[in-house]
């Protein structure tokens, strides 16, 4: 089946803003969403304290799978605020971790992989988002200060020394792969049957290891194994600009490279202070501050080769008076955007 994002709504669109990052479409996040010009979103079913996720309920039930009925549902109420509906990003847990890990069971989680992918298709929703990262994200802080007292993220990677086993032992790089390859044989078929694409999220932090699991996403060079190891055009990348200068990758050349190949789905247009290069901390930045890379030439460098997807806000910093979705930070971050896009179209 042709991919949902190449027909319908989604034919023909140019480079443009969106926003995600949080789990539950309400009516003022969406009226807000609208109010700042913004017609396209992701919906993030990942529970964490990171970003803006509700601990006791998630939008669409289910502790194995999702189901059509309710993907269909979820789906209208987002077009139902005029906005477009491009993705769900990242699966709970519950529904593949023992694939991520090889454990007893994982044959039953790929079945009901297989069909939420299934019915995400059926449903109209054009793409899965996901992570491999069975250890999930890792942070030192949320409240680390920048400029004005502004609260954001930072790694020390000094801190993650001592973490325990979090899985009760050492797992190779080759065991690893092993159960990824497991993965991506049993859902891109379905996946292509569907319609729908998958899109990849670095590891985050990018680094070789954590609480004794391989991370394998740290790399320019892992993502192209990741990339190459059951080719399908319904596979590509969640292109998170902050994983990927913490990599301390020449993003030009990732950005040309992918494009080249339309594996880039979506862009995290989120900026920070340095690489993990020769580096053990780093910190989350506004995105006019100085950083690893610089936004205007990234985004150009995305026009130049003929990115036509969105590009959201990813993580933010929280400034006075921000809630849990650090409402103010994204609409400073989506405004900034916004400009760049206007000016480049302008000065084509």
């Amino acid at each position: 089946m042709e991919r949902l994002l190449k027909t319908g709504q989604w034919k023909d669109l140019p480079m443009r803003p969106g926003f995600g990052s949080f789990m539950h479409p309400t009516e003022d996040k969406l009226m807000l969403i609208k109010q700042l010009g913004v017609d396209e979103i992701i919906l993030n079913m990942y529970r964490n304290n990171l970003i803006d996720t509700n601990f006791d309920s998630l939008p669409l039930p289910g502790d194995h799978q999702w189901e059509y009925k309710d993907l269909l549902m979820l789906r209208k109420t987002v077009e139902n605020a005029g906005i477009r509906f491009l993705a769900l990003e990242n699966m709970p847990f519950s529904f593949y971790d023992k694939i991520m890990m090889g454990q007893p069971g994982r044959e039953e989680q790929l079945k009901h992989v297989q069909e939420t992918i299934a019915n995400m298709g059926a449903a109209g929703i054009p793409v899965l988002g996901y992570g491999w990262t069975p250890t999930g994200v890792w942070r030192s802080s949320t409240t680390y200060p920048i400029r004005g007292g502004a609260q954001s993220m930072s790694i020390d990677l000094d801190d993650f020394k001592r973490a325990p086993l979090s899985h009760g032992r050492v797992f190779s790089e080759d065991e690893m792969w092993d159960y990824y390859q497991y993965f991506l044989e049993g859902v891109l078929p379905v996946a292509e049957e569907a319609g729908v694409t998958l899109a990849l999220h670095p590891n985050d932090p990018p680094v070789p290891s954590l609480a004794g699991v391989p991370q394998l996403f740290r790399s320019f060079e892992a993502y192209k194994k990741g990339m190459s190891m059951v080719e399908s055009e319904n596979h590509g990348l969640q292109y998170c600009l902050g994983n990927f200068s913490a990599m301390g990758e020449n993003l030009d050349e990732v950005t040309e490279y992918f494009a080249k190949q339309d594996k880039l789905v979506y862009v995290h247009f989120q900026t920070i202070s340095n690489s993990l290069v020769n580096n053990t901390k780093l910190n989350e930045v506004f995105v006019d501050m100085p950083g690893y890379y610089d936004p205007v030439a990234m985004l150009k460098k995305l026009k130049d080769v003929g990115y036509k997807g969105m590009i959201m806000p990813g993580h933010v910093p929280k400034i006075i008076g921000d809630v849990s979705w650090e409402e103010r930070g994204r609409a400073f971050t989506i405004g900034y955007i916004k400009g760049i896009i206007a000016s480049l179209n302008h000065d084509n």
